[in-house]
């Protein structure tokens, strides 16, 4: 399996001492080939063990499947003890039978929660279990991209893997023109907590393909779980709707440069609870949250397209002090990216006039008190 390491870089306002661990992300993929049958409607994928420990797993499945096929997905992970977790139910595609209520699994050392699993101890490996549920049988294997993370890495270690793999250069600031996609169906309908879809759909619409949120809705809605953003599910929503797409973990703003500059647009997922040392954000608190990620400006500003802005006008070329923003994207949530990958032959869109930022009379006052506006800003 393939893997690459990245690790968090420092916050802008954090202490200068160097931090005795760090996050360290390693990613695996799983090709529609390495899927074995052991039943007549079931595969495992590969026992595949991690490079180092981990506490934490994300992953995607890409397929685009036949009408009527279906299939469920569990996951299992195995320390170097032996000790393991049961098969842990980690989401559906397709058609399949449907059940009426289905809460998050959790077992002694973890839970499942919906799309990441969270563990209160490291293991080693990690295995994957497909069970055929369609109304007729399944042809079409998914591939599968897996991100593990250990929270508490040494930061030698995480240091060792950085200059072992990073080798890029840093891109120059780019802000692509991703435009505003309301939570509203084709009817004009508001649709409460779509934001997902309304940010997948505004990605969509960039590379020049409108589809209805509600046809979105359709692929990326979990009705077990009563959950309208599973990160997977809005994932392979852009596959089935013709579209490469990835999970990936954003922990540093090189990197985010850099998908940026490669035309592709970023989901982020972010949370902000309400707190007073926040610079100049655009709202005083928001609960789970996706955006759009346009780009980043050399001054500083992280520049998004927001549909919970929408109804104010605000949400086309949003716009935060990268302070907050790494706050709330990755502190918060460990930098999770939904990356939607322009077609073939895609045209770069940036903005040509970036209106200033909106919000400088509140950073001012927050640099009385936190330092100069320019610092805020780096």
């Amino acid at each position: 399996p393939s893997l690459r390491a990245e690790t968090t870089s420092p916050a802008a306002h954090s202490s200068t001492s160097p931090a005795t661990t760090k996050p360290l992300d390693l990613k695996y993929t799983i090709r529609p080939t390495q899927w074995k049958k052991v039943a007549k409607a079931e595969w495992l994928s590969p026992r595949v063990r991690s490079a180092e420990p981990f506490d934490e797993l994300i992953y995607n499945w890409k397929v685009r499947l036949p009408r009527d096929m279906g299939f469920r997905l569990y996951l299992k992970v195995f320390g170097d003890d032996d000790v393991a977790s049961p098969w842990l139910y980690a989401g559906f595609w397709g058609t399949v039978p449907l059940v009426e209520n289905r809460t998050n699994p959790k077992f002694e050392f973890g839970e499942l929660d919906q799309d990441q699993l969270k563990l209160t101890r490291k293991v080693r490996s990690f295995q994957f279990k497909l069970v055929d549920e369609g109304r007729v049988p399944l042809t079409v294997l998914p591939a599968m991209n897996i991100i593990v993370t250990d929270n508490s890495a040494p930061a030698e270690l995480v240091a060792r893997y950085v200059h072992n793999g990073a080798s890029w250069p840093t891109s120059a600031s780019l802000v692509l023109d991703v435009p505003i996609n309301a939570q509203l169906d084709s009817g004009g309908n508001w649709l409460p907590d779509r934001c997902q879809s309304a940010a997948l759909g505004a990605a969509l619409q960039y590379f020049g393909t409108t589809v209805p949120l509600e046809h979105i809705i359709f692929y990326t809605t979990d009705p077990e779980y009563k959950s309208f953003g599973i990160w997977p599910r809005t994932i392979n929503a852009a596959i089935e709707l013709g579209f490469d797409a990835y999970i990936d973990r954003f922990r540093d703003w090189d990197k985010v440069r850099r998908t940026v500059a490669e035309n592709k647009v970023i989901l982020c997922s972010i949370t902000m609870p309400p707190a007073p040392d926040y610079v100049a954000p655009p709202y005083r608190q928001m609960p789970g949250h996706i955006v759009a990620l346009c780009g980043v400006t050399d001054d500083g500003r992280v520049v998004v397209t927001d549909s919970a802005l929408a109804k104010s006008n605000r949400g086309y070329l949003c716009q935060w002090l990268l302070p907050d923003f790494e706050r709330v994207w990755m502190r918060n949530k460990g930098g999770v990216g939904m990356v939607i990958c322009p077609p073939k032959n895609a045209t770069l869109r940036p903005v040509k006039n970036l209106p200033p930022f909106p919000y400088h009379e509140r950073a001012r006052n927050a640099a009385e008190t936190t330092g100069t506006l320019q610092q805020a800003q780096k």
